[in-house]
């Protein structure tokens, strides 16, 4: 552990507000945790600390759930959320999860079978997910959310991928921007249930791509790549591949847990009979827009 150059407390007090804002950011953009590693960063660079340790974000993330559960005492345990590497959290969630819900067996939490926190985990991060007053909780508990922000984070890497519109030159077509436009309004038209309401355009994923369109309730996604009249055979094939790698990525992101994820690829013409059949076997649904209105 590394010599401490801060008081717990103090962080705990102090940290609260920024863990919230993470973890409302998480949630708002489909992702399915925060690691105690990625906060103790954030608080690193907040507070000019040279080095947290994780093992005292657990401090950060009680302070955190106990200053929102004294404004609204039935919020869902948002603090299951903050978790280790893998995605569970440690014994402090435990604890909660045991008052909440009268299971002694929780607060033993690290005894507990890693299928049995999976399990019990994975309800909460439901009700985590569908609730819609998290941004209402945090100005009650610790003011305007504007206040609190966090530090920018863009990646350095170049890894020279196309641009997602299909390698032309000088960035999205009006085409493009057009079809994802309408296809974010028009949940329906492409067998979206209306319940998702309006998708959100280009939305990033961990491994740093962004995704044309994505629906969501919070626990179910789908994620849709679209093509414009300008697309040829070259860009309709690479939009099946992306679809599948959205898909999996979103996956990915919330392991241990299940996540449901489609993918649908949108474009305004047919796709070739070797292309369609392509799909119908990676599984990526195709809808096809002819006309817009």
């Amino acid at each position: 552990m590394p010599d401490i150059t801060y008081e717990v407390n103090v962080l705990a007090a102090k940290g609260a507000p920024f863990a919230m804002k993470m973890l409302i950011e998480c949630i708002e953009s489909g992702g399915a945790f925060i690691t105690y590693g990625s906060i103790a960063a954030e608080l690193e660079q907040q507070f000019e600390i040279p080095k947290i340790a994780p093992i005292h974000i657990g401090h950060v993330a009680g302070n955190m759930m106990n200053r929102l559960l004294d404004v609204a005492p039935d919020a869902p345990l948002i603090n299951a959320l903050v978790t280790r590497p893998g995605g569970l959290p440690g014994n402090g969630a435990g604890q909660y999860l045991a008052d909440r819900y009268k299971k002694k067996k929780y607060s033993d939490w690290d005894s507990l079978p890693k299928r049995e926190k999976i399990a019990v985990i994975d309800t909460e991060r439901q009700k985590i997910f569908r609730y819609k007053k998290w941004r209402e909780l945090f100005q009650k508990a610790f003011g305007p959310l504007s206040e609190t922000s966090l530090v920018d984070r863009e990646g350095t890497e170049e890894d020279g991928k196309p641009p997602q519109t299909g390698g032309r030159a000088g960035g999205e077509s009006p085409e493009h921007e057009k079809l994802k436009t309408w296809v974010s309004e028009n949940p329906t038209e492409i067998k979206v249930a209306s319940r998702f309401g309006n998708g959100k355009i280009e939305v990033g994923l961990l491994s740093g791509d962004k995704v044309d369109v994505v629906f969501s309730d919070g626990c179910e996604f789908v994620m849709v790549e679209v093509k414009s009249q300008l697309s040829n055979d070259v860009d309709l094939l690479r939009g099946i591949f992306q679809c599948v790698k959205y898909r999996e990525i979103r996956k990915a992101e919330h392991a241990p847990y299940q996540a449901k994820v489609r993918a649908i690829l949108v474009t305004e013409k047919e796709l070739p009979s070797p292309l369609k059949k392509r799909a119908e076997i990676l599984q990526v649904e195709h809808h096809v827009v002819r006309e817009l209105r």
